[in-house]
């Protein structure tokens, strides 16, 4: 005759299968949009150092972007818990302005120490072809400013901070352990992502994720602090190139 307890487990059975079936299905979502993100990042490649590029290369942003939203909606309806894509106040408004100063502060710093290291390392620094037409001209600049603060500042934060760092955090578990792997990961992968930048960019790209990511933990899942600082930071880079 069948006990409490036995009745107990033989429901909690199918709860354990159906909540395993779920993170690998969150896994499973998670490494392909990476993959996919990657990929991206290899059109992008090509697109700059490539005599002859892919056609598909030409449109690597609009890929990029659809990876993402299919990423997000997939995400939340296998139950991970994006909150709005990051687009809530977790923390007070003088916390946001401070993660951003500290923000700013350690990716000027970092990339005034590291930029003669790379160049040691790997014998240039970054490559910044992409943006050469910046250089002077104030209609490419205010150009590539509000693609800046949009594509780059707010969507990559969302794609790789919010997405892909969370859908990692939720497979793994949402330990601390799997958050510190899900920080190192998205930094990885933000950096391949930066492969037409050269060696340089890759490595200083993926510090700048290390830090996008932080700001974003230490901000309890919101966006805000990463995609300010992320702005302002692009926003002094593509100043010192209109400047020459």
């Amino acid at each position: 005759m069948p006990t409490a307890d036995s009745k107990t487990e033989s429901k909690e059975q199918p709860l354990k299968l159906a909540s395993a079936n779920r993170l690998w299905a969150v896994a499973a979502i998670v490494a392909i949009f990476a993959l996919g993100l990657v990929a991206v990042g290899a059109l992008r490649y090509f697109d700059l150092h490539s005599e002859n590029p892919p056609a598909i290369a030409a449109y690597a942003t609009a890929i990029y972007v659809s990876l993402t939203v299919l990423a997000a909606i997939l995400l939340i309806r296998a139950g991970v818990p994006l909150r709005r894509l990051g687009f809530f106040l977790a923390v007070r408004p003088w916390i946001i302005f401070a993660l951003v100063l500290l923000g700013v502060g350690l990716l000027q710093l970092s990339g005034s120490l590291l930029t003669p290291v790379w160049e040691y390392v790997f014998g240039s620094g970054r490559d910044l072809t992409r943006f050469s037409d910046v250089a002077g001209s104030l209609g490419a600049l205010f150009g590539l400013l509000a693609l800046s603060w949009t594509l780059a500042a707010f969507g990559e934060e969302i794609a790789f901070r919010i997405v892909l760092m969370r859908g990692i955090a939720y497979a793994l578990g949402d330990s601390r352990a799997a958050f510190a792997t899900a920080l190192v990961v998205q930094a990885v992968v933000f950096g391949l992502v930066h492969a037409y930048q050269g060696p340089a960019g890759i490595a200083g790209s993926t510090i700048s994720g290390l830090v996008y990511g932080g700001l974003t933990l230490a901000a309890r899942g919101s966006i805000w602090p990463a995609a300010i600082t992320h702005g302002l930071n692009n926003t002094i880079g593509i100043l010192e190139v209109y400047a020459g």
